[in-house]
């Protein structure tokens, strides 16, 4: 039996009612940008022990969408202490009573996420919840909120690795006639994971606001397509520099409009390639340097030919002073651990989604 939550966690269903730049190109100036926050983040943190002088503001909830144009999904307010990571899958089933059009999602985060995933629940393995229940994965990685085999087959809907000051909110607008569809009624499982240890921290509560907003069905012209993509062969050792590539096919032509990469802090540069099996790996239309807060490129247009796909490239450095599986060698090895563990994940959302899903492990 599943825990039920304090209070209710609720979804506002809502009936149907009728920017972001190109990563490469912006990877430079979203780095820029977090210095310029990093920098404005440390002198709130100077000013917050200063006598006269106002802390950074609290984050606001995200408002709901008005009635008639979406529904919000939201988690509990939960409290991380220090060296501890935290790691709840919540389940909730869409508020509608026919089948809805998603064509703007907008995610906000307290400060502290590692991530925020939505996915569509699949195959019911060790995971499994009704609406409104949750599943408290807590700290302990062996609870089934932790154990990424029991959502191997849940396509993705939406991911946000944004939290640091300046940039809690995720807001992204699909493609002109692109939408997701979802069904009346159908499970969606968020998956929050918060961590207050020394790569990242909680220095508040954590807590997560999504919104869903429609757009008519006669306007679609093609349904949202998602890859989540994970490399699990990772071993990078103290003192080494490594890269890791894989590459995902989509089994159609298809159009890359948004990408986001994800690793922990051993992650030096996330990259993204269009792929043939003719010419190899061709143009990049992704690339990231940060590993706490990622770039969520949006507004893509990457055309991906007849039995074409994506590569994605992660690259590593594991200083030589630092341990992550004493066992093995200090090692750092896949695994959901922050501190001691490492990713190689891939977000990749496309059009149009023709039968069927798609999942690259």
């Amino acid at each position: 039996m599943l825990p039920r939550p304090p209070s209710p966690i609720s979804s506002t269903p809502q009936p149907q009612k009728s920017s972001s730049t190109p990563p490469v190109a912006s990877a430079l100036g979203r780095q820029a940008e977090r210095l310029s926050v990093a920098v404005l983040s440390f002198l709130a943190i100077a000013v917050a022990g200063c006598p006269g002088m106002m802390p950074a503001p609290p984050i606001e909830p995200l408002p709901p969408p008005e009635s008639g144009q979406g529904f919000q999904l939201k988690t509990q307010p939960i409290s991380v202490d220090a060296g501890q990571e935290n790691q709840d899958c919540y389940f909730f089933r869409v508020p509608a009573s026919t089948d809805v059009f998603v064509h703007r999602v907008v995610l906000r985060q307290r400060t502290g996420s590692h991530h925020l995933n939505v996915f569509r629940v699949g195959t019911l393995k060790g995971l499994r919840g009704e609406d409104g229940e949750v599943v408290k994965g807590g700290n302990d990685q062996k609870n089934p909120c932790w154990v990424s085999s029991n959502w191997s087959d849940w396509p993705l809907v939406i991911n946000s690795q944004s939290s640091d000051p300046g940039h809690e909110t995720v807001d992204y607008t699909l493609p002109t006639g692109v939408a997701h569809k979802l069904a009346a009624g159908e499970l969606l499982m968020v998956q929050s994971h918060y961590v207050n240890a020394t790569t990242q921290v909680t220095p508040d509560s954590g807590e997560a606001w999504i919104n869903f907003e429609y757009m008519p069905a006669a306007d679609v012209k093609s349904e949202l397509g998602t890859f989540f993509a994970t490399n699990q062969n990772l071993r990078i050792c103290p003192g080494e520099t490594k890269f890791f590539e894989k590459v995902c096919r989509f089994g159609h032509p298809a159009t890359v409009v948004a990408a986001n990469g994800h690793f922990h802090s051993r992650g030096t540069r996330f990259s993204m390639y269009a792929w043939d099996e003719t010419n190899g790996k061709g143009a990049q239309f992704y690339d990231n340097t940060s590993w706490n807060d990622p770039v969520m490129a949006r507004d893509l247009s990457v055309p991906i030919g007849d039995k074409g796909g994506v590569l994605y490239r992660c690259e590593f450095t594991a200083p030589p002073n630092v341990c992550g599986n004493p066992a093995d060698g200090c090692c750092f090895t896949f695994g959901p651990t922050v501190e001691i563990s490492e990713h190689c994940n891939a977000f990749i959302y496309f059009y149009p989604r023709l039968s069927g899903d798609n999942f690259c492990f």
